[in-house]
């Protein structure tokens, strides 16, 4: 006879109730050290701007949005709406190409609040590094540290504390200022909700999900729209006859891969955060809706805007509860054993950028290194 698994994925007796901030920020340090060393940004694409490449393009627009966020006159749709980041970095004094820091601070912000989370909730060091480290080689990453100027380290922190933190008031204002800095934000909260009432071990509604995902569908599909309508005239017909032809349906069928890419070894601790208690209930309220919250708004993002491997960010509120669902299930030896085999798994494993039709791979720093000196 199988053991109901508790309502809370973990609450060990050694659960550390403060976290020296040295730590966590030492263990992101360490991941973000290990990240860059197995999947390098391309150095020689960084050593001068280049206009027209997936490198620099957001880069430079959003340079230009922060050096004046309501005026900026920009080419990029999905700029037009992430306000918070610009006016942030404005508020910084972030200027020109300092602009550019922005996002890796968000990266920093990101890894070490996963790290201090996982150390708050578990009480162990090393699943808290090996966490954080296969975080650090997930689409969260790579895309900040791959392409220039993009800030969804900032929103996936937001979703994170979204799911973990009991505080009300951390609660309302990441929803009120995720969606300002990603649109996908909204995609993402209902989700974010439902890890919520399972990490904290409270009621969930299993009605909510078909409206709540459908809801932030909606929303989604506004703000595009919206930010399409305040685009430059040239540009915004340009993406008009792109959607109208139907390209959409020509990039579709990379979905999968990117998805793939997104996370690799890591989809595991998705499968055990959404299915880790079938033992003790029937199949669908534990699977179907928290499906129905992942695969739509996925969808949708990849429907309209294409970059199906940054997909995936919007799932890491998951990927901590399938750590603390694989502690319940296994212990902590033999889930420090999982972690650091989907580490290896994840380090080994090929990884690539994939948007629209094509797929850039992801190379080790020695190769980036070497290319960068012999680049003319």
């Amino acid at each position: 006879m199988n053991t109901p698994l508790p309502s809370t994925p973990v609450k060990p007796a050694t659960r550390t109730r403060g976290v020296h901030l040295l730590l966590p920020i030492g263990i992101a340090l360490l991941a973000l050290l290990v990240s860059l060393v197995f999947f390098s940004p391309r150095l020689w694409a960084f050593a001068h701007p280049m206009p027209g490449s997936s490198y620099w393009d957001r880069g430079l627009q959003f340079m230009l949005q922060v050096e004046d966020p309501f005026g900026a006159h920009l080419k990029d749709a999905g700029l037009t709406w992430r306000l918070a980041p610009a006016l942030l970095a404005h508020g910084l004094g972030l200027n020109g190409r300092a602009a550019l820091v922005f996002p890796w601070l968000g990266l920093l912000l990101l890894l070490t609040f996963c790290a201090a989370l996982v150390l708050r909730r578990t009480g162990d060091h090393l699943i808290s590094f090996l966490t954080t480290t296969l975080l650090g080689t997930t689409s969260a990453v790579l895309t900040v540290t791959g392409w220039l100027g993009l800030n969804d380290a900032w929103y996936a922190s937001a979703l994170l504390a979204v799911a973990f933190l009991r505080s009300r008031t951390v609660l309302v204002i990441a929803v009120l200022v995720g969606p300002w800095i990603d649109e996908r934000f909204i995609l993402a909260l209902p989700l974010a909700l439902w890890v919520r009432a399972e990490a904290l071990g409270r009621d969930w509604r299993p009605r909510l999900a078909v409206p709540a995902s459908a809801l932030a569908i909606l929303l989604y599909t506004v703000i595009r729209v919206f930010n399409l309508l305040h685009l430059p005239t040239d540009a915004m017909n340009g993406y008009r006859h792109f959607m109208m032809a139907g390209f959409y349906l020509k990039w579709l069928p990379w979905a999968g891969l990117g998805w793939f890419m997104g996370l690799r070894a890591v989809w595991m601790l998705i499968v055990v955060a959404v299915g880790g208690e079938c033992r003790r209930a029937d199949w669908r309220p534990v699977l179907l809706w928290p499906a129905i919250l992942i695969l739509g708004p996925m969808l949708a993002i990849t429907l309209l805007s294409a970059d199906s491997s940054r997909t995936t960010t919007m799932l890491l509120p998951l990927v901590l509860l399938g750590v603390e669902r694989l502690i319940a299930l296994r212990g902590i030896v033999e889930t420090r054993r999982v972690l650091a085999w989907l580490l290896v798994a994840n380090l080994l494993l090929p990884a690539m950028q994939v948007t629209h039709q094509s797929g850039d791979i992801i190379n080790l720093l020695p190769i980036e290194f070497a290319r960068w000196i012999s680049h003319p």
